[in-house]
């Protein structure tokens, strides 16, 4: 072989390596699956869901946004009249936006799907939540204890986990009259 014909098949061996080695790094990356970008704004449906002792969601049209408080009832001891919660600042109340495929699969859902893709959470950083219960039948099993909620969220500024600031706010969402204090299974 000659000169040049070595050299062109050293650079096709280099170039080939380099593909492939991109390739396992990016199938273990997820370059291929990235994490979703956050839209703009997010309009969730008027229907949500609940369950746990408070769990509620919303989700948008599409199913790729959803909106959630977790409020833990007795810490924040919540009863049928209204109380109002500082979003940031009250242990046992969070609230959070997940953006991705699927989105309510992961809501209220005992079953896992291994193939659910990666989702980007923004969580709720300053605002208000308005929060009140129906009244528990105390007689009934703790597994029976139905009752239902309602969370009215006020002017809420999200952050990315990172702490960045995001865009997205909340200006006004009512979740009214939920059915919660069931478990998944």
């Amino acid at each position: 072989m000659n000169k040049t014909t070595k050299t062109t098949l050293l650079i096709a061996i280099v170039g080939l390596v380099a593909i492939l080695g991109y390739f396992f790094v990016a199938r273990k990356t997820n370059v291929f699956s990235p994490t979703p970008k956050v839209p703009a704004s997010i309009s969730f449906q008027e229907i949500g869901g609940g369950c746990s002792n408070i769990f509620v969601y919303k989700i948008n049209s599409n199913n790729t946004a959803g909106i959630s408080v977790y409020a833990i009832k007795e810490k924040l001891n919540l009863s049928t009249m209204e109380k109002t919660f500082e979003i940031g600042k009250t242990d046992g109340l969070s609230v959070e936006i997940l953006i991705g495929d699927k989105i309510k699969m992961l809501y209220c859902n005992d079953a896992v799907d291994p193939n659910q893709p990666k989702s980007k959470k923004l969580i709720g950083k300053t605002g208000k939540a308005i929060i009140s219960i129906s009244k528990i039948d105390e007689s009934q099993s703790a597994w029976n204890r139905n009752y239902t909620t309602t969370v009215i969220l006020k002017d809420v500024r999200f952050v990315e986990e990172n702490g960045n600031d995001s865009d997205i706010t909340v200006d006004e969402l009512i979740f009214r009259k939920i059915r919660v204090g069931w478990l998944p299974g």
